[in-house]
């Protein structure tokens, strides 16, 4: 086994993490190791790494933020940068409670985009977390992300679909879903993308 998908994360980890997203972003525009640290202190439940076994290294990420409702009306009025949440700011899920879901980070480190494992063990690892969220009873009211790269408003609108609403004032894209049904559908969808882009790359 050459990856493996990981859900509890040591510090460290956290240090790998920025140095993929550094790759693509304005340092001024990532969480600082030691916020992302702290946000994991608060909610475990928010990163999917995938590790190189042999290099012991993350070379993939998702982070995924719960919002509530006034912080995703923000988020979507370009009045929240995910920079701006805090430990104390930041909600922890609650079994049978339900939130707004920000996609904070989605990135693979350079040297591994063109293994296409990489990315589907990331997709499956968001896809068991989901299931883990709804046998828990929580729920989503609506998805939201900043596609600040080409490559990530291509995941964005793939894989997630969600719909572009507005530009940032540093011109990147704002994406959501239209309403909770929209988003329900997609979650019934979501495991036959996965099935797919592993069937097109003999995974």
């Amino acid at each position: 086994m050459k990856y493996e998908i990981e859900y509890i994360h040591k510090d460290k980890d956290f240090k790998d993490v920025w140095n993929i997203e550094r790759n693509y972003l304005e340092p001024s525009t990532i969480a600082s190791v030691e916020q992302t640290i702290s946000w994991d202190n608060k909610n475990h439940d928010i990163h999917i790494f995938i590790r190189e076994i042999q290099n012991d290294k993350i070379v993939g990420e998702i982070t995924i933020l719960p919002l509530s409702n006034e912080q995703f009306n923000k988020f979507m009025k370009n009045k929240l940068e995910d920079t701006e949440i805090n430990s104390y700011t930041l909600l922890k899920y609650e079994k049978n409670s339900s939130y707004y879901l920000l996609f904070s980070g989605i990135a693979i480190h350079p040297a591994y985009k063109n293994d296409k494992l990489v990315l589907s063990l990331l997709l499956k690892g968001l896809k068991d977390k989901l299931e883990y969220f709804s046998n828990n009873g929580i729920k989503f009211l609506n998805i939201c992300a900043e596609g600040q790269t080409l490559d990530g408003q291509k995941f964005i609108e793939s894989f997630l679909n969600l719909k572009s609403k507005r530009y940032t004032k540093e011109g990147y894209k704002l994406y959501s879903f239209e309403n909770t049904e929209e988003l329900n559908n997609w979650l019934q969808v979501f495991p036959k993308y996965i099935e797919n882009y592993k069937k097109n790359h003999n995974l």
